[in-house]
């Protein structure tokens, strides 16, 4: 039978008393041991040490590290990068307050909330931190290193109003975007804001759908008819790229590449205009607001933009009855 290979990590064959914890196999319990410290995370009463050493060494980077891989999300993808951005906001706050992590209460959370609505936070962005920091003081409870209760429950929070914060094309930045459009840009806003196409509608549209002898659009399995403004942008983009009412072209209308493309085209065009950048999402919502102003009927705003329900009109009802209040006197 071959002689066992010698273990290369070893200074030289005269080193008896030498033990490789690396590659050869662990002989005694004690060795057996230190080789499971290597291989398998460490134990909670290991982490919760490591914490307080960190935190009162003032270290929050440190301490970080230490809890970044039971936090939510994957390394390095936007939960994970959320959580722990938030963490980092609280632990360095608590750092400069003097306020003891481990031992937090809830008028400390109460402070920190409210130096983060001093600095101008939104609503939503308090709704957020609360929301991180508390679990983050659940992993803390679950690792022994807060006592409780969690400081971050049953806080007050502002109450967030979503017809305030639902971003919206305003009709005068609308039609700041068509004056500085080319043919292309033009139907795109258009398309987002008259028939309200998602971004996938946008991108997935052929030139098989677009009816310009009609002035029809195949869409959401039905035909939506075209304004005038509309079906004028479309009959011009149309002759630029080959089709007219003679010769139909065939293909995506749009020759724009993803989400992100379509992001890039709406963004360009908002800089040259001197209008606030939005999403195309705020395009859709002008054109829910602009139906329900029409027509009053939020069933028909729901059927028309394929929304499963009513919940999402709401948003607009509350914006409309807004404007009817602020509205002066006999306009």
């Amino acid at each position: 039978m071959p002689a066992a290979a010698a273990c290369p990590a070893r200074p030289s064959p005269a080193a008896t008393s030498w033990k490789c914890t690396r590659c050869c196999p662990a002989r005694t319990p004690a060795e057996r041991r230190a080789r499971a410290g290597m291989l398998y995370p460490p134990r909670m009463s290991t982490l919760r040490a490591l914490l307080e050493r960190h935190l009162t060494a003032g270290d929050p980077e440190a301490a970080l590290d230490v809890l970044a891989p039971k936090l939510p999300g994957m390394p390095g993808n936007a939960t994970r990068k959320a959580y722990l951005s938030s963490a980092r906001v609280y632990l360095r706050w608590a750092q400069e307050q003097g306020v003891g992590v481990l031992r937090a209460r809830p008028q400390d959370a109460r402070a920190y909330l409210g130096s983060l609505a001093a600095a101008g936070s939104s609503e939503s962005t308090l709704h957020n931190h609360a929301t991180r920091v508390r679990t983050l003081y659940d992993l803390l409870a679950e690792l022994g290193a807060h006592p409780g209760p969690n400081p971050f429950d049953g806080l007050s929070l502002p109450s967030q109003k979503p017809e305030e914060h639902r971003l919206m094309y305003t009709g005068e930045e609308i039609g700041r975007l068509l004056a500085h459009s080319d043919a292309m840009e033009r139907a795109l806003v258009l398309l987002g804001s008259r028939p309200g196409l998602t971004t996938s509608e946008t991108l997935n549209l052929q030139w098989e759908a677009v009816d310009t002898r009609r002035g029809e659009l195949h869409a959401r399995g039905k035909v939506l008819p075209l304004d005038d403004e509309l079906y004028r942008a479309l009959r011009e983009y149309g002759r630029e790229r080959g089709h007219t009412d003679l010769f139909e072209a065939r293909g995506p209308v749009f020759d724009v590449q993803g989400d992100y493309g379509l992001r890039r085209v709406l963004f360009r065009l908002c800089s040259r205009a001197n209008v606030p950048y939005k999403a195309w999402r705020a395009l859709r919502n002008a054109a829910g607001w602009h139906l329900l102003q029409q027509t009053g009927r939020p069933e028909d705003v729901a059927e028309h933009l394929g929304l499963g329900t009513l919940k999402a009109v709401e948003v607009w009802q509350k914006l409309q009855k807004k404007a009817l209040e602020t509205a002066p006197d006999g306009a």
